[in-house]
């Protein structure tokens, strides 16, 4: 199960705890970020334990959940392509990872 949770998601997008008629949306929103990040950061993210083949893997922290949930939240309210908010790139730029070779 990624994270955030179904009931932060609902939280950051305002919908209210017993709809579930997007349920399915927020998670395929919430798979999408956290790829998103994945690729940003140049890290594998995990929810629990990094596996010891993948030396670079990352644990979700609370600013990378926040991230997480940042785009979930840009995702829903502007469901047509737009550029992610700056607040989501801030959040993992400590967290990048550049090789320089």
């Amino acid at each position: 199960m990624p994270f955030p949770t179904i009931e932060k998601l609902k939280a950051q997008c305002r919908i209210d705890e017993d709809n579930t008629a997007e349920d399915d949306l927020l998670m395929t929103y919430a798979l999408a970020a956290k790829k998103r990040a994945e690729n940003y950061i140049n890290r594998t993210l995990y929810d629990k334990d990094i596996p010891e083949t993948d030396p670079d893997g990352l644990l979700i922290s609370d600013d990378i959940e926040l991230a997480i949930m940042l785009a979930v939240g840009h995702f829903y309210e502007s469901r047509e392509t737009t550029a992610m908010s700056a607040g989501f790139k801030a959040l993992l730029e400590p967290y990048r990872f550049i090789n320089l070779w």
